[in-house]
C-alpha cells in the first residue's frame, strides 16, 4: 500500500509538472511576444492598448458597475453561491435562493465592482472611443454639443430643397460615429444585465419561493410591466439615432413612448394593487388599439407618399443626399462639361497635329496588368525560392512602369528535416526585390536604376509567403552567414534577444545556440506590421482583398507606401443608409530593409484632426519632396467614392426619386492609372480613370468619365467630365469600342494572321480612353498571346488600335504597329483619305536624333577613341525603332544625364557605337576608383 501511495504521488507530481510546463510555455511565450513588441515598436505598440483600455474602462463603468450600495446585489456571486449550495446537497432551503434578500458586505461589494471594471474594460475595449475621449480633453471638437439637435429632426418639417437637418447631422457626425455608438451599446448592456436580468431573477426567485412556502405561485407582474416599459422607452430613444429618418419616424417614436408610458401606468397600478383596468382584456384591447392606430397612420402616410412622392419623400431625400455627399466627400468633386465632337483634321495637317500631341501619344500605356505580369514571368528564371505576389503601376519621370513585387517561399525540394533551418536562417529575404517593365514600350528595365537597395526583408505577404508565415533570425557573432547569397543583415529592423529569453522564444536556440544573441525579424508582412501598431484603419477592403500598397524609393532605399484609409460605421448617423464615413488619412511609409514605420498625415477631416491630436509625436504632415510624384491615390477608395458619386451626384430630389440619372461603372472595368492631359490641363499628369454609363440605359454610351489626381498636393482631387445629355455626338463606352474594333474589316484580317489556334484568338488588351488633342480615342493593344492561355510566358503586341470614342453613327478605327501609327491611320480614316506609306528612317537619321538631343542638353558631347576604367556599370537599355519611341528615349537619356552627369557635377558625356547600338556614358571618380556608367540605345 505504501508503494502504491508513492507511485500515486509521483504520478501527481509528473502530471503537475507537465501542466505547469505547458502553462509556463504558453503564458511565457505570450508575455515574451509582448515584451519583444514593446522593445521593437515602443510606445507606438503600447498606445493602441492604452487607448483601448481607457475606452474600455469608461464603457465598463457604464455597463457593469452597480451604484446602489444599499441593495449591494450581484447576479454572478448570487448564482455562484446558489450553485455551490446545490452541490453540497441536502434539503432545499429557500433563504439562500432568495435573490431579493441577497446582500454583499460593503467591502465585498466595492471590490466586486472594481473587479468587474477591470475585467469589463477588456471586454468593452474600444481604441477609437478612448482616442476620442483623450483628444476631446486636449481640445479636439467632437461635435457633442450638436447631438441634442438630433432629437428634433423626426418632428421637423423640412423645405423641399433644404438640407438643414443634414447640416445638424454633419456637425454632430464625429460624436455620432465615435462617441454615441459605444455609449449606447454600453447602456444597452447595462439595461439588459443590471436591470432586466436582475429584475427577472427577482421575479423568478420570488415566484419559486412563494410557491414553496404557500403553494401558490405569485408573479410580480408590475416588475415585468416596468421592464417592458423601460424596453419600449429605450427603443424609442434609439430610433432617434437610426440610419434613416422619414415622415413615419415620429410615429414610431411617439408610439414607443406612449406604449412605454401605458406599461409604466400598468406597473404602478399593479404595484399599488389599485383596481384600475385590472381586466386583462381591457389592457390587451388598449395595446391593440395603439398598434392599430400606428399601423393605420403608417399605411395612410405611405399611401399618400406613393401618390405625392416629391412632396412627402423629397425633403428627406434632400437630407439623405447631403449626408451621403459628406460621407464620400462628393462636394469636392469638380463637374466639368466634356466638350468634344467628331473633328476632322485635313490630311495635310495630320503630321503636324500628331507632332503637337506626341507628349500623350508617347505616354500611352500599352501593357496592362495581365500582359505585364506575363512578360515579367520569364524574368524570374529558375529561382525556386521566390514567387510573384503582385504588380503595381509606378511613375518615374513621367514614365509608367509595372513593378512586380516578389515574395520568398520555401523551395519544394526542402525536406522536413531541413525545414526549420531554411525557414528561419536561409530564406530571410528577397535578394533582388522587384522586376520592372516599361508600361509604354513593354521593355524590361533594370530596377536598380530606381531601387538601389533591392534586398527586401519586409514585403508583401500571401498564403505561402515566408514574410507572413514565419520569422527570420540572424545569429549574432556567427562567422559565416546562412542567408541567401552569403549576405548578412545589418539593418536596424527587428529586435535582438539574448539568452535565456531566446530559449523561451524557440527551444532550438537553447539546443543549438545557447550562448548567442539572436537578431529576430518578425512581422515581415508589411500589412500585418502596420496593422499591429495602427489598428484603426482598413487593411482589407469590402471585397476581402488587401488594400493595395506600392513600392516607392528615395533614390537609395526602397519603401512601401501603405494607404491609411479610415472607414467609420454610421449605423447611428441619420440619413446615412449605413454608408461608411470614409477618408484617406495619409500613408504609412515602411522601409523595405529596416521595417521602420513613418506616418504621413495628409487628410484634413475630423478623424485626421483627431489622429493628429493623439499621435502628434509620431506623425508628420510634410510629404518628402522625393515622394510627391510617386504617390498614388488608392484605387479602392477611388472606386468606392465613384460608386457613391454614381448615385449622389443627383442633387435634385425629384430626379433622385425618379432614379433616371444614376450612373454605373461598365461591367468588368477596373481603375486605370495613366499619363494623361485632359481638357483644362496644361501638362501631362499621372491620373486614375474610370468611365461611367447611365444605369439601366440600353445603349452602352458613356455619361462621362471621372479622374483622380495623384501627385501631391493635389492627391485625391476628382474631376468628372460629363457628356451633355442633349449632345448629338455620343461617347462610346469601352464595350462598344471593342465591338467596333471586332467589326472592323482591317482588324479581321490582322486577327486572322495573328491567330494560331481558332479556339484561342489573340487577346485584346485594356480599353483605355485617352483625350488626344481634340479627339477622345480608345487605345487598345492586341497581344499575340491567345486570350485563353494563362501560362503563356512570351507575349508581344501584334497591333495597336485607335478607336474613335466620338460617335455619330459611324465607327472609325485606325490600326498600326505603334500608337502613333494607329492614331495617324484613325485620323486619315476620319478625313476620308488613305494614309501615305510611312518612310522608315535610316540608321544615320536615328543616330542624329539622339546626338542632337545630347547636344541640346548643354553638355560637351564627345566620342572617345579608347575608354579605360577600373569599374564599368551598365545602367540599362532602350529601343529607338519607330517615331513613337523618340519621347521615351529622350526621357531615358534625360534621366541618365540627371543621375550620372548633372548631379555628379560633370560637364561631359561620351558616346560610342557597337554594331547597331549607341552607348552613352560618363566617367567619374568614386572613392578613388575610376568608374564608367553607361546606357545603350538600340537604333533602327
Amino acid at each position: 500500500m505504501y508503494e502504491d501511495r508513492r507511485r500515486g504521488r509521483a504520478i501527481i507530481w509528473i502530471v503537475s509538472f507537465i501542466i505547469f510546463a505547458l502553462l509556463f510555455s504558453l503564458i511565457g511565450n505570450q508575455l515574451l511576444q509582448v515584451f519583444l513588441n514593446i522593445s521593437e515598436f515602443g510606445d507606438l505598440y503600447i498606445r493602441p492598448f492604452f487607448l483601448s483600455y481607457v475606452g474600455g474602462l469608461i464603457l465598463a463603468v457604464i455597463a457593469f458597475v452597480r451604484f446602489n450600495i444599499r441593495d449591494r446585489k450581484s447576479l454572478t456571486l448570487w448564482a455562484l453561491r446558489t450553485f455551490l449550495a446545490s452541490m453540497r446537497g441536502g434539503l432545499f432551503h429557500p433563504r439562500p435562493f432568495n435573490f431579493e434578500r441577497f446582500r454583499l458586505q460593503p467591502t465585498t461589494f466595492v471590490m466586486w465592482q472594481i473587479t468587474k471594471v477591470l475585467i469589463g474594460s477588456l471586454i468593452m475595449s474600444n481604441a477609437l472611443f478612448g482616442m476620442t475621449l483623450i483628444a476631446s480633453i486636449s481640445g479636439w471638437d467632437s461635435g457633442l454639443q450638436h447631438v441634442p439637435g438630433i432629437f428634433s429632426l423626426p418632428f421637423t418639417t423640412f423645405e423641399q430643397r433644404s438640407a438643414t437637418g443634414a447640416e445638424t447631422v454633419i456637425k454632430a457626425a464625429p460624436a455620432l460615429t465615435l462617441l454615441i455608438p459605444p455609449i449606447l451599446s454600453a447602456i444597452g448592456i447595462r439595461l439588459i444585465l443590471l436591470i432586466g436580468l436582475t429584475q427577472i431573477i427577482k421575479v423568478i426567485t420570488h415566484t419559486v419561493i412563494s410557491f414553496i412556502e404557500t403553494g401558490v405561485a405569485t408573479i410580480k407582474t408590475s416588475t415585468i410591466e416596468a421592464l417592458i416599459s423601460l424596453g419600449l422607452a429605450w427603443t424609442g430613444f434609439n430610433i432617434f439615432f437610426s440610419n434613416y429618418i422619414n415622415f413615419n419616424t415620429k410615429i414610431f417614436i411617439t408610439a414607443a413612448f406612449v406604449t412605454s408610458a401605458i406599461f409604466a401606468l400598468f406597473a404602478y397600478w399593479d404595484s399599488r394593487k389599485m383596481p384600475v383596468m385590472r381586466n386583462i382584456y381591457l389592457r390587451a384591447g388598449a395595446l391593440i388599439l395603439i398598434a392599430l392606430a400606428v399601423a393605420s397612420a403608417v399605411t395612410i402616410q405611405n399611401s399618400i407618399a406613393d401618390a405625392q412622392k416629391l412632396e412627402w419623400q423629397g425633403p428627406y431625400v434632400s437630407q439623405e443626399i447631403a449626408v451621403n455627399r459628406y460621407l464620400a466627400r462628393l462636394d469636392d468633386i469638380k463637374i466639368m462639361t466634356y466638350n468634344f465632337s467628331l473633328v476632322t483634321i485635313p490630311p495635310e495637317n495630320i503630321d503636324s497635329y500628331i507632332e503637337s500631341n506626341m507628349d500623350i501619344l508617347s505616354r500611352v500605356s500599352l501593357w496592362g496588368w495581365d500582359a505585364a505580369f506575363a512578360k515579367l514571368k520569364p524574368e524570374i528564371g529558375l529561382i525556386p525560392y521566390v514567387q510573384f505576389e503582385d504588380s503595381d503601376i509606378l511613375r518615374f519621370n513621367n514614365t509608367l512602369y509595372w513593378s512586380a513585387s516578389m515574395k520568398p517561399v520555401l523551395p519544394p525540394t526542402v525536406t522536413a528535416a531541413d525545414l526549420w533551418y531554411n525557414e528561419h536562417l536561409v530564406y530571410t529575404h528577397i535578394p533582388e526585390g522587384f522586376l520592372m517593365l516599361n508600361a509604354h514600350t513593354g521593355d524590361v528595365v533594370d530596377p536598380g536604376l530606381f531601387f538601389r537597395e533591392r534586398r527586401i526583408y519586409y514585403g508583401e505577404g500571401g498564403a505561402d509567403s515566408l514574410f507572413s508565415t514565419t520569422w527570420a533570425a540572424i545569429i549574432e557573432g556567427k562567422e559565416n552567414s546562412d542567408e541567401i547569397g552569403g549576405v548578412r543583415y545589418d539593418g536596424r529592423g527587428g529586435v535582438k534577444v539574448s539568452p535565456p529569453l531566446s530559449w523561451i522564444f524557440d527551444i532550438t536556440f537553447f539546443l543549438s545556440y545557447p550562448d548567442r544573441t539572436i537578431h529576430l525579424l518578425r512581422y515581415r508582412d508589411v500589412h500585418e506590421r502596420v496593422q499591429l501598431v495602427l489598428p484603426y484603419f482598413a487593411y482589407r477592403w469590402q471585397d476581402g482583398r488587401l488594400v493595395d500598397m506600392l513600392p516607392v524609393t528615395n533614390g537609395e532605399r526602397a519603401n512601401w507606401l501603405v494607404p491609411l484609409i479610415v472607414a467609420l460605421k454610421t449605423d447611428n448617423l441619420p440619413w446615412s443608409r449605413s454608408n461608411p464615413f470614409t477618408r484617406l488619412l495619409g500613408f504609412a511609409l515602411v522601409d523595405a530593409y529596416d521595417g521602420t514605420i513613418n506616418i504621413i498625415v495628409t487628410g484634413d477631416d475630423f478623424f485626421s484632426q483627431l489622429f493628429k491630436t493623439v499621435y502628434s509625436d509620431y506623425i508628420t504632415t510634410e510629404v518628402p519632396e522625393w515622394l510627391r510624384n510617386q504617390i498614388r491615390y488608392p484605387a479602392e477608395l477611388f472606386r468606392w467614392r465613384v460608386e457613391m458619386f454614381n448615385i449622389y451626384h443627383v442633387t435634385d430630389p425629384a430626379t433622385f426619386i425618379q432614379a433616371r440619372e444614376f450612373y454605373e461603372v461598365p461591367q468588368g472595368l477596373s481603375v486605370y492609372y495613366i499619363m494623361e492631359k485632359p481638357q483644362g490641363f496644361s501638362k501631362m499628369e499621372f491620373l486614375g480613370l474610370l468611365s461611367l454609363e447611365v444605369r439601366g440605359a440600353q445603349g452602352r454610351n458613356l455619361a462621362g468619365y471621372i479622374l483622380v489626381r495623384n501627385d501631391y498636393p493635389y492627391t485625391g482631387e476628382m474631376i468628372f467630365y460629363a457628356v451633355p445629355p442633349e449632345s448629338e455626338t455620343k461617347l462610346l463606352g469601352p464595350t462598344a469600342a471593342q465591338q467596333a474594333l471586332e467589326r472592323d474589316p482591317d482588324f479581321r484580317v490582322i486577327k486572322t494572321l495573328l491567330t494560331t489556334d481558332p479556339k484561342n484568338p489573340p487577346r485584346i488588351g485594356e480599353r483605355i480612353l485617352y483625350n488626344i488633342g481634340q479627339h477622345p480615342v480608345y487605345i487598345i493593344p492586341v497581344y499575340t498571346a491567345p486570350a485563353g492561355a494563362e501560362d503563356v510566358v512570351v507575349t508581344q503586341i501584334g497591333t495597336v488600335a485607335a478607336v474613335g470614342a466620338a460617335f455619330t453613327g459611324q465607327y472609325f478605327v485606325g490600326l498600326g504597329d505603334s500608337v502613333e501609327e494607329a492614331f495617324r491611320n484613325f485620323l486619315y480614316k476620319l478625313a476620308g483619305a488613305s494614309a501615305p506609306e510611312a518612310r522608315e528612317l535610316t540608321f544615320e537619321e536615328w543616330l542624329e536624333i539622339v546626338l542632337k538631343h545630347l547636344r541640346d542638353s548643354g553638355l560637351r558631347v564627345e566620342e572617345p577613341e579608347e575608354i579605360n576604367a577600373n569599374l564599368v556599370f551598365f545602367e540599362g537599355s532602350v529601343r529607338l525603332i519607330s517615331e513613337g519611341d523618340v519621347e521615351n528615349v529622350k526621357a531615358k537619356l534625360d534621366e541618365f544625364l540627371q543621375n550620372w552627369v548633372t548631379e555628379k557635377g560633370l560637364g561631359r558625356v561620351l558616346y560610342w557605337l557597337e554594331g547597331d547600338s549607341l552607348n552613352v556614358g560618363a566617367i567619374m571618380v568614386e572613392d578613388g576608383v575610376v568608374v564608367l556608367r553607361y546606357m545603350t540605345i538600340i537604333l533602327g
